[in-house]
This record gives C-alpha cells, structure tokens and sequence, in this order.
C-alpha cells in the first residue's frame, strides 16, 4: 500500500549533517520528482517511486539525467513486460506522449502487446514472412519518400551488408550508389515511388558513370556491383525466402499520427536475416516518418528482443544515430533484453555506444554469474549486485534495481487489477481461480487520435 505525504511526514529535529547520518541511518532514499507517473513503490521506505525521463532531463528536476533513454535487463518471468505496458498505459494519460513498440514476442501469430491494442482500439501493424500479400500482410519499402534520399542510401547498404554478412567493398558501395541514384531518377521521370527492384535492375543493367574524371563502363560496373546485385535478389525474387517484405510501395494505411503504433513481429523467424533486415528499415523509417520536426510531443521507442539490434552492427550504426540525437528528436529509447551475454559489445563498438547512452537501467533477477558481469559493465553498487541474483527475495518477480542517473533504489512494481489482466504473460503456465475469473475489473477507454486514453 502506497502511503501518502501526509502519512509519512515526521516531527522536525533539528540535527548538524555529521550527526543525521548516524541517527537515521535506514531511511530509504529520497524521491527524485513528483512529476509523471507511479511506477510502484521503493522497497525500503515505502515511498512512491516516480519517474519520467523527460521530466527528469529538465534542468530543473531534482535528479538531472543526461539522456532519456532506458536499458531494461533481466530474466523471463519476472516483469519486464509488465513493466514497459504499464508505463505505456499510465504515460498516455498525457496529451504530449506517443509510443511505438516493437513487438517480438507472443504466442498463437499475435504478440504480446495485441490484448492492449484491442482494448485500446488500435490494430498492430503485422509483417509477415516472406507474403506481404496475405491478408493481413504488411510491406515496408526501406525506399520510403518519407527517408531522406541520403539516408535511403544507408538502409541500402545496411541491408545489403545484412544479407552478404560483411562490409561492402568500396566498388561495391560506389556501383549501388549509382544504381540508387539511377532508379530514384528512373522512378521521378515515371511518377512513382521508386522500390527494391528498381535498383536491382540499374545494378544489373548499369550506365556508363564517372568516378571523379574516370569513366567506368557498364561491364566493369556490372562486376563491381554483383554482391550487391545477389543480396537484393533476395529481397527481390519472389522464389526467395526474403521476398515480400520489402519490395515495394509501402502498405496503405499505416498510421505514423496514432499516439500508440504497435508492429507485431512475431511472425518473423528470430534466426536469420528478416529480424536485421526489418530493424535497419524501420529504425531510419521511425525517425523521419513517425518523428515530427518542430512539434512539442514526447515519444517513445520500445524495442523488445533488442539484441536483434545490438548484435547486428550494420543495425546498430542506424540505430546508434537515432539514440545519439534522441535529445534532438524528443525521444526516449527503451532497449529490453534478457541478458548482455548474447552481445559482443568489445567487436560492437555502436552497440557499446547505444548502452552507454542510456541514462536509467532497470534490472531484474538475473542467473549469478550473469549479474557479475552486467554488475561490472554499469558500474553497479555492492548491494545491488548482491541483490540481482536473489531472485526470490530481494529481486522476486515484480522487483528491480533501478539506476537512475547516480541514484539506486529497489523498486516494487504495483499494478491495478486492469493492468494485470492486460500485462498477463502466464496465462498458459497457472490456473485462475473461480474469484479471479469473475473479477470486475473497470473497463479502458478507447484511445482516439489526439486525444488522451
């Protein structure tokens, strides 16, 4: 139970700082802005726990954070996605905030996030493994109007280093550079969006170009540009295993205004190139199609299974620019993960960056040796490192370490009847009980474009 101000205010002692310490030396640590939203209570002094990380990027708040951006770190099982959904929830009672989520996990072709999109009358933007024509199939074109013609040319070849499994060659990037411009060129005279196609045709049919005052002939383009040529092929060929997610104009009717935007990637394979590939698209497509120059909303970036990110460097270069100017865009970027094991971060340098970037990490239960290390990278303090691995006491389900900015607190997470039927991830592993099932639990509202949940 939550206690008030009222409640937890104590008769005044007039005390000298050296002395207070040794009088009072269990009270918890003091709050750090009673600005946004509760996300439960801190386990020592029983205080509400509040957070916001825009509040607390304001010069003016109690604890300044560098950046806006979160890490959250633990096992399964023990919130995180209980977390993530009732913050979304709670932060969307604000008219300035608006959040998309990448959803990589779920059960039965739906992710994790689609009860609270059918409450809240959203539909999650499906994509579908290699058929953007089934019914409700989704294409991205990474060609996009909306991404700026340079940046068009970093989706190319992040996809193309995806597919091939390294680094362009120099050639190589010079030949698809003409072969983008060429199919950009080709698509305005013909008044339409240019795609994938287009530039696997100007790859495999090139013109004469110059490199500086040198030309170069199509046949010696042709060579230089075949790696290129076979990875688009990929994307390309309707024979492919890749085909049908990103060739093509992208699909009508996705709504970049909506406060939430859900993409369910759950039918995506976790193995293989289709994870990378669509994070490398989205990532640039998110910046300059979702984020708005010049206007006052706070927006929020939630990226489960983030590993897909960080451990594919040609994704973590689109997505390191991204977190970097985050301050910039008005943007928070939230990384969820299990562990930090499956990350390289010392042959990663952009992942290394993105961490680094963030300002609050929130860490549940994680196996002992697991917690050393993750202890070791943040910079964690003794009691927090012996807290990570006590996962049914001090980090039971439901409780985490907080690092926010230089402050550690051990938060409780508290959740409304609504939001634990909403935020439920165990319903196939227990059994409700009759009193459970017929609950009353108060309905949600709606969300309406512009308007506040």
């Amino acid at each position: 139970m939550l206690r008030t101000q009222s409640q937890t205010r104590r008769r005044a002692v007039r005390s000298t700082t050296a002395n207070a310490c040794g009088l009072y030396p269990a009270v918890g640590a003091a709050g750090m802005d009673p600005r946004g939203v509760v996300i439960g209570r801190e386990a020592y002094s029983g205080k509400a726990y509040i957070f916001d990380p825009f509040i607390l990027y304001d010069p003016k708040a109690r604890v300044r954070l560098p950046s806006g951006h979160v890490l959250v770190l633990g096992k399964s099982g023990h919130g995180k996605s209980a977390l993530e959904k009732t913050y979304v929830l709670r932060q969307l009672r604000f008219r300035d905030r608006a959040f998309c989520v990448l959803d990589a996990q779920g059960e039965d072709g739906t992710g994790e996030w689609d009860g609270i999109a059918r409450e809240l009358g959203i539909t999650p933007v499906r994509l579908v493994y290699g058929n953007a024509d089934a019914v409700d199939g989704v294409r991205i074109n990474p060609l996009d109007p909306r991404i700026p013609q340079e940046h068009q040319f970093k989706v190319l070849v992040s996809m193309v280093e995806i597919v091939t499994g390294g680094p362009l060659a120099s050639t190589t990037r010079f030949a698809l550079s003409e072969a983008h411009r060429t199919a950009v060129g080709a698509a305005g005279v013909q008044q339409r969006t240019v795609c994938l196609s287009d530039v696997l045709d100007a790859l495999t049919a090139p013109r004469r170009a110059l490199l500086g005052q040198q030309q170069v002939e199509p046949e010696e383009l042709t060579a230089w540009g075949q790696p290129a040529a076979l990875a688009l092929d990929e994307l390309c060929n309707p024979d492919r295993e890749l085909a049908g997610l990103f060739d093509g104009p992208t699909t009508a009717g996705i709504d970049l205004d909506a406060r939430l935007i859900i993409f369910d990637l759950t039918r995506l394979p976790r193995e293989g190139e289709a994870m990378p590939l669509l994070m490398a698209v989205i990532g640039p497509w998110i910046r300059f199609g979702w984020i708005k120059p010049g206007d006052t909303v706070k927006r929020t970036l939630i990226v489960e299974e983030a590993w897909h990110i960080l451990s594919h460097r040609p994704v973590a270069r689109l997505f390191e620019e991204l977190v970097r100017y985050g301050r910039r865009l008005g943007l928070s970027f939230w990384a969820v993960l299990h562990h930090l094991a499956d990350l390289s971060l010392e042959e990663a340098p952009e992942a290394a960056a993105i961490l680094k970037l963030t300002a609050t990490r929130v860490l549940y239960h994680l196996d002992r040796d697991e917690a050393e290390v993750t202890a070791d990278y943040l910079g964690l303090t003794a009691w927090a490192r012996k807290a990570l691995p006590d996962g049914a006491n001090i980090c039971a389900p439901g409780r985490a370490v907080w690092q926010v900015g230089a402050r550690i607190n051990l938060v409780e997470h508290i959740r409304t009847a609504t939001e634990v039927r909403l935020t439920d991830t165990n319903r196939r592993m227990t059994e409700r009980t009759g009193a459970e099932a017929g609950q009353v639990i108060a309905p949600m509202i709606p969300l309406r474009k512009g308007g506040t949940a």
